[in-house]
């Protein structure tokens, strides 16, 4: 090799730099384990350590994705709630249209998430989550009911399905027991002002 004027000859060739390893299941885990600790702690007693450790990692990776523990809070019951799907209404019955939206909601809520959210609902620092929720929810509602029998009152009977939600879902995780499908039912038919078939004797 050769070295020009001035060039210092004693230059020992360095290998390259090993970056750290992305691993690309990382964010999941983490954003599982902070799932699972509202769930389980709620917010004030999560510690970001605790998870750090449930996900095989350190607080230094929390840190690098999310700027502070209710940020990262946050993102993880984004990505939870992101899996709850509801479904596409038939338009042919609104009442079998409402069941099935709730029950997606009641179902998809179901686990840690749903739960977490339980416990989160009443902090400040989350209402912008639970604002976000709750307009979806009343957007699907109306869209099971515009254009029917029951467009009358639409605001009304999507605040109902709403209050019916959060009931069963904190009845479902802190309380008694959420209500049975034929509980559901009825429901359902008393806030579109109907009376539920009975059941042959």
């Amino acid at each position: 090799m050769k070295y020009g004027p001035g060039e210092d000859r004693n230059i020992t060739m360095r290998s390259p730099r090993r970056g750290r390893k992305d691993d690309p299941g990382l964010t999941d885990r983490l954003q599982a384990a902070m799932i699972q600790a509202l769930a389980r702690e709620g917010f004030e007693a999560v510690r970001v350590e605790e998870i750090a450790r449930a996900a095989r990692t350190s607080k230094q990776a929390i840190y690098r994705r999310w700027p502070g523990k209710e940020a990262f809070a946050v993102a993880a019951l984004e990505c939870g709630l992101s899996k709850v799907l509801p479904p596409v209404p038939e338009r042919a019955n609104a009442a079998r249209d409402l069941h099935r939206l709730v029950g997606a909601y009641l179902n998809g809520l179901a686990g840690d998430t749903g739960k977490a959210v339980i416990k989160i609902r009443a902090y400040p620092g989350f209402e912008p989550l639970v604002q976000q929720l709750e307009e979806e929810i009343r957007f699907h509602v109306r869209h099971c009911l515009i254009a029917t029998p029951f467009e009358q009152d639409l605001s009304a009977r999507a605040a109902l399905i709403l209050g019916l939600i959060w009931q069963d879902l904190y009845d479902r995780h802190l309380g008694p027991g959420g209500l049975t499908q034929a509980g559901l039912e009825s429901a359902i038919y008393l806030v579109l002002g109907l009376v539920a078939p009975q059941a042959p004797s």
